[in-house]
C-alpha cells in the first residue's frame, strides 16, 4: 500500500468544539513557542490581558492579547492566586419554532440572539477565595445566534415567593444554575456546552422567565433535547437542590463555576419554590 504524503487530519479538528475560529497561545519565554490553540468563544473568559492560565499543570500569565492576529502571549508565572472573569450576558428572541404548555406553564424552544461581554475580572487567592483586588477590560462583545429553549413564571409562583419575602432574582438565578448542571444527565454534553441567563422582566416575554441555550452558533440539538424532556428536568433539577444539605446554596447545587456574576444573587428557597410550582407539587 501506499501512504499518502499530507499531514493527519486530525491534528487540525479540536475535539472540544465544533467552531473552526481558533487562537494560537505563545509561550514568550521559549521563543515564542506555541503551546496550544484555543477556540474563540473562549478566548475573552480564559486568555484576557491579565489572566493566570492553567496549561498542563503550569501557570501562565497573560500579558498579550492580539485580537486581529489572533494570537495570545503567555509567560510561566509561579502566583498563588487566580482569576475569575466578569461577565454581561444579553439575550432576544429571534423566533419561535415550537411552544407547548407544560402543566400551566409556557415552554418555547427557538432561535436567540446571545450578547456577551467580559467587563474585567478577578484576582482570588487560592484556598481563602480572598479577593485581592478587581481590574476592568475593555473587549469586544461576542455575539452569535443559537437555538434555546425558555419558560416563562406563572404569576401565582412569582406572589408566592414574593409572599415568603424570597428574592425572586436570586431564586430565578439559582434555578437556572441548578437546571443547567441537570441537563447533561438528559443530553449527551458537559455544561460548558449550554448557558443560561435569568431575569425578572424579559423585554420579549414580559415575564420573569428562564432560559437555557446552546453554547454553539446555530445549535447543535442540546436545548432542543431539554425541550423535549423539560418536565423532567424540573424534576432533575428540584432533586438536586432538596437533595443538597446546604442551606443556602453550594457548589453541589445552585452555584456555577462559570457564572459571570461571581454566583450572586442566588436564594435556594426561592428556586426550590419556584421549581415546585413549576411542578404544581
Amino acid at each position: 500500500y501506499l501512504t499518502p504524503s499530507i499531514a493527519h487530519p486530525a491534528k487540525d479538528i479540536n475535539i472540544r468544539t465544533a467552531s473552526g475560529e481558533q487562537y494560537v497561545v505563545l509561550d514568550a519565554s521559549c521563543g515564542y513557542e506555541v503551546l496550544e490553540n484555543v477556540e474563540s468563544s473562549m478566548v475573552f473568559f480564559q486568555l484576557h490581558p491579565g489572566a493566570v492560565y492553567l496549561h498542563q499543570g503550569e501557570s501562565y500569565l497573560v500579558t498579550e492579547l492580539d485580537l486581529e492576529r489572533h494570537i495570545a502571549v503567555v509567560t510561566p508565572t509561579e502566583v498563588n492566586y487566580y482569576t475569575q472573569c466578569k461577565d454581561l450576558t444579553d439575550i432576544s428572541i429571534l423566533s419561535t419554532e415550537v411552544e407547548r404548555w407544560v402543566g400551566g406553564v409556557k415552554v418555547c424552544l427557538g432561535m436567540v440572539d446571545v450578547t456577551t461581554t467580559v467587563l474585567g475580572f478577578k484576582r482570588k487567592m487560592q484556598f481563602t477565595e480572598e479577593v485581592i483586588d478587581e481590574q476592568y477590560l475593555s473587549l469586544p462583545p461576542q455575539r452569535f445566534v443559537t437555538q434555546g429553549l425558555w419558560f416563562e413564571l406563572p404569576q401565582e409562583v412569582v406572589g408566592h415567593i414574593v409572599k415568603k419575602e424570597l428574592d425572586l432574582s436570586g431564586g430565578l438565578h439559582a434555578g437556572e444554575h441548578a437546571a443547567i448542571a441537570m441537563l447533561p444527565l438528559f443530553a449527551l454534553c458537559d455544561r460548558n456546552d449550554i448557558g443560561g441567563v435569568s431575569t425578572q422582566l424579559h423585554v420579549d416575554t414580559g415575564k420573569p422567565t428562564i432560559f437555557i441555550y446552546d453554547a454553539y452558533p446555530g445549535g447543535i440539538g442540546i436545548a432542543a433535547k431539554g425541550f423535549e424532556v423539560i418536565r423532567d428536568l424540573w424534576r432533575a433539577t428540584l432533586w438536586a437542590i432538596e437533595d443538597c444539605p446546604c442551606e443556602e446554596g453550594c457548589p453541589s447545587c445552585v452555584q456555577s463555576p462559570k457564572c459571570g456574576n461571581n454566583n450572586e444573587p442566588l436564594d435556594k428557597e426561592a428556586a426550590r419554590l419556584l421549581l415546585r410550582g413549576l411542578l404544581r407539587i
